[in-house]
């Protein structure tokens, strides 16, 4: 998923930070898990706990981390006689009949109703279409818990590589990227089989922090101003798909109540002492970008308050932008992985 402050590309480094600790953990928690991607990538190892307070986050875990394997959908099968997948890839969204108005269509495509153009027209019905049908499905009973939030993750994973944005949906392009004319195909994620028994939580870290507990904690709190609600408004209306009240140029949802501290200058360094302070982990990870709210030195001050500051190891990981020349340049800005031991 096309997605700001993705670690897909730290995996690795994870991998080599928490290598000292793997001998003696069978947990790890995910507490700020966005796209879920170092949850899904540590499940292989880890009996898995993940949280965001994002519901579309909820979701991509549900699909990902609860489900052990790729849902087999046997009673849908014998209503549609074929894979839920190729069934929405073949219904119609132009002679589609909605008994609800289309709400992505009506507000984020370019119509009579409104101006935004974060998706085509096609793109914005299709997405309605899969919407209807799959909270259909599950209003008669055809789909399983687990089967349905796979089917929803899918779209969801799906929404950004058709949306007509630079980045995040904090602002859609005035003029039409080539990708956002690509028709939608909802993807099916791989799941793992760990054969623990995972959970998935959206809530608040600080609130879920003093109900949990196990081996490694990992913490990836937003590191800047942007709080993600806003910038991902779009993607938590198509995993709620609950007709909100938006606002502005942009329709963002009225939401005061997903904004995060860790966004916020004044409050980001109390609330992450707050969760150091009341988490009962044996190792802590975090990463972090050295050009966030929060100094390198301020988050080292807070991990030795809590923890064994004799364990405290940081480490820098360079951030390289590419040209199109494919020729390197090197940023100032650096990845930042802390561990340290409780």
């Amino acid at each position: 998923m096309r997605y700001i402050g993705s670690k897909q590309n730290l995996l690795n480094d994870l991998d080599e930070a928490i290598r000292p600790y793997t001998a003696n953990a069978s947990s790890f928690c995910d507490i700020f898990s966005g796209t879920a991607c170092v949850a899904r990538h540590f499940k292989k190892d880890f009996k898995i706990i993940s949280n965001d307070l994002l519901y579309f986050s909820y979701v991509i875990q549900r699909a990902t981390i609860r489900n052990q394997s790729i849902p087999e959908f046997t009673v849908l099968k014998k209503h549609i006689s074929k894979d839920p997948f190729v069934h929405l890839l073949d219904l119609d969204h132009k002679s589609y009949t909605f008994r609800e108005e289309p709400f992505i269509f009506k507000h984020y495509s370019p119509n009579s109703q409104s101006e935004r153009s974060y998706l085509s027209n096609d793109n914005a019905l299709r997405i309605d279409m899969f919407r209807h049908t799959i909270n259909d499905w599950q209003k008669n009973g055809l789909l399983q818990e687990g089967e349905f939030f796979y089917l929803l993750a899918g779209i969801i994973e799906a929404v950004p590589w058709v949306s007509n944005i630079a980045g995040t949906y904090g602002a859609f392009l005035k003029h039409w990227d080539k990708r956002a004319l690509k028709t939608i195909a909802p993807v099916k994620y791989p799941v793992t089989d760990n054969k623990k028994e995972n959970s998935c939580y959206n809530e608040n870290a600080n609130e879920l922090i003093k109900s949990i507990d196990g081996d490694i904690l990992y913490l990836d709190p937003p590191y800047n101003g942007r709080q993600y609600i806003s910038n991902y408004h779009l993607l938590e209306t198509v995993a709620r798909y609950d007709n909100p009240i938006i606002s502005g140029v942009t329709g963002i949802r009225s939401e005061n109540q997903l904004s995060s501290d860790y966004c916020k200058k004044g409050k980001v360094t109390e609330a992450f002492r707050a969760l150091l302070e009341t988490a009962k982990f044996r190792y802590i990870v975090v990463s972090y970008s050295n050009e966030g709210i929060m100094s390198v030195d301020e988050i080292a001050a807070i991990l030795e308050n809590s923890c064994d500051k004799r364990t405290l190891v940081i480490r820098r990981i360079p951030y390289r932008r590419y040209k199109r020349t494919t020729e390197p340049t090197v940023s100032k800005l650096n990845e930042l992985i802390f561990t340290i031991q409780k």
